[in-house]
């Protein structure tokens, strides 16, 4: 078969794979695995001693979160159990480089999140929630990561709480 009939038969197959539907990954954005945020998740929730709470941990598209958030928590405090959503690779608008740490660090605020579930909340206290949130959020991944870790140089200004205090989402930092 001559090098023109291979590259001919190489464009049919990437023409039918494009009319079918199919999508060919994307390298630039690195692959957090479903695997990897279980694992992040069930490290931190012993660090953080919630382990009465049967947390889980979702990768979702950035449709099934609320505008402008990298996830959220949803909680109930009569089961004890937690859904964590961070959002996809796909849809991150950060470096490839930092979206791993930054989906750790978004279990990492949701947990935190959790952890202060237990206090009354009035609902005037949400922008001190989330100041306390990200301070200890950062303070523990600096901890951890040591001096490789460098502080976001901005962090989440508004914070989103349901109405019947079950929910929280971190929010996409505001320049």
């Amino acid at each position: 078969m001559s090098v023109l009939n291979m590259k001919a038969v190489a464009v049919m197959v990437l023409g039918a794979v494009v009319c079918l539907g199919a999508t060919v990954p994307s390298t630039d954005k690195p692959v957090v695995s479903q695997a990897q945020v279980d694992e992040w998740t069930k490290v931190w929730q012993k660090r953080l001693d919630l382990n009465e709470w049967t947390i889980s941990t979702l990768i979702v598209r950035v449709g099934e979160l609320r505008p402008d958030t990298l996830g959220n928590l949803k909680w109930n405090s009569g089961n004890r159990t937690a859904v964590i959503k961070v959002l996809n690779p796909a849809d991150y608008e950060l470096p490839s480089s930092e979206i791993p740490t930054d989906i750790e660090y978004t279990i990492v605020h949701e947990m935190i999140h959790l952890q202060l579930a237990a206090l009354p909340h009035d609902g005037s206290s949400k922008g001190v929630e989330e100041k306390i949130v990200n301070r200890i959020s950062e303070a523990l991944f600096q901890f951890e990561k040591g001096d490789a870790y460098k502080p976001r140089a901005t962090v989440a200004k508004t914070f989103v709480k349901s109405s019947d205090n079950s929910e929280a989402a971190r929010s996409k930092s505001k320049p």
